[in-house]
């Protein structure tokens, strides 16, 4: 295959943890085996202790670090700064462009396609968006009224929503960042579909490219032997509403007055104060609220945990449902999303339904997942099923090596086009 440049474009927070900084980490991994590619990471950090840009080389790539503006989110409506900011990004890291060819830049953050465009003007590339989740869906968090308007027009419109497309957008860079890529990477069919029947973009211009993670369960069996009578539970991520954490721990209720024990481990970044509350709140239920912890720890969780429960009410290609089905622990999960995508009810996980209405909006049906909980306590032989089929489900569809051949094909068609254009 004839070698080509890469520039990989993203932002990161110092105080958060993203899928895209995970999906950053694991996808330069993978090109590590691709030595016709050479790598370029243009890395966008918000973050109070860098003051200056810097540059790091290693083996397989080349990385700048570039502070943002602390009120980038004040400026990032105003084109003239953002142009500004874009000039000075491009003054710092121009030399990484020069005397290149066959040039990809891959922006994983829809922030910086004006960036990308202002690249462009510069040398010859073609541009990958990569989109990461679904941008309206976050509002469930932030305007829980919104979320609901646009939730029923989807479920009211159907594929009749390119009309009211600006209703969706969520900032001046979203739209630009879909039409004028020259390929849109996502990671699920929902996204897809709504790329083509929201914004409405052309069918042959979107891949679907799911997650993917290297292997880090041992090969030799580790089935949990649930020998104290409790089944043990695991959740693990960012105790935002949407991912419904208070709606697994009603479920909990309902199970424990059915007379059943059961535990709950929650993993993921949370405040210590948050955590305090958490547990105060809810005595009655047996909880260990770790925080954020190393993946080695988490992997312990994974291996001696009965069950994984997902409740979220909007998730992507969830790098939390791909390490449950690594380890092979038995999921419970939402029917929402990328997650109806990845799992098969009643062969690799049990499926609980969301529940919308304009009162309530888009909820959990506690009802359902309590029995699916009791359902699993009662039937050892069916977790074990389970088990051993989610694992198969990652190594047939979930590893990094899938996701990294399906990646490099788009590197390699779209190289075709540059000399082209």
């Amino acid at each position: 295959m004839e070698p080509f440049n890469l520039y990989l474009m993203d932002m990161s927070h110092a105080d958060n943890t993203s899928g895209v900084d995970r999906y950053m980490h694991t996808l330069l991994k993978g090109l590590e085996a691709y030595a016709h590619i050479k790598v370029y990471w243009i890395h966008l950090r918000h973050d109070t202790t860098i003051l200056f840009h810097y540059e790091e080389r290693t083996e397989f790539y080349t990385k700048i670090t570039i502070p943002l503006p602390q009120q980038f989110h004040e400026i990032i409506s105003q084109k003239f700064w953002i142009n500004k900011y874009n000039e000075q990004i491009y003054r710092i890291a121009h030399h990484l462009f020069e005397e290149k060819e066959n040039c990809i830049l891959h922006i994983h953050t829809l922030n910086l396609i004006d960036l990308a465009l202002y690249i462009k003007t510069h040398i010859a590339c073609k541009i990958i968006t990569h989109l990461h989740c679904i941008p309206w869906k976050d509002s469930y968090n932030r305007d829980k009224n919104k979320f609901n308007e646009l939730f029923t027009l989807q479920l009211t419109k159907g594929k009749s929503l390119t009309r009211k497309r600006n209703k969706f957008l969520t900032n001046n860079s979203e739209l630009q960042s879909y039409t004028e890529a020259d390929i849109i990477i996502c990671v699920t069919n929902c996204a897809k579909e709504f790329l083509q029947n929201t914004m409405g973009i052309r069918q042959n211009k979107i891949k679907v490219i799911s997650n993917g993670i290297n292997d880090f369960k041992s090969k030799k069996s580790d089935l949990t032997k649930n020998n104290n009578g409790i089944l043990k539970m695991l959740y693990v991520g960012v105790l935002s509403e949407s991912k419904g954490l208070s709606y697994i721990l009603e479920a909990m209720r309902i199970v424990q007055r059915k007379g059943y024990a059961i535990s709950l481990t929650i993993a993921g970044k949370v405040h210590p104060l948050q955590a305090f509350d958490i547990k105060e709140k809810n005595r009655d239920l047996l909880l260990n609220v770790t925080g954020r912890i190393p993946f080695e720890e988490l992997s312990v969780y994974y291996r001696e945990s009965d069950v994984g429960v997902i409740a979220s009410l909007q998730e992507q290609s969830s790098y939390v449902a791909i390490e449950m089905a690594m380890f092979g622990l038995p999921v419970i999960t939402t029917a929402v999303d990328g997650l109806d995508e990845i799992f098969t009810d009643n062969v690799n996980a049990l499926k609980v339904n969301t529940l919308f209405s304009k009162a309530r909006g888009l909820t959990v049906d506690t009802v359902q997942l309590a029995a699916k909980i009791i359902f699993l306590i009662e039937n050892k032989k069916i977790r074990e099923q389970l088990s051993l089929n989610v694992r198969r489900l990652y190594e047939t569809e979930l590893t990094l090596d899938r996701m990294m051949k399906q990646t490099v094909e788009v590197y390699k068609n779209i190289t075709k086009e540059i000399n082209h254009v």
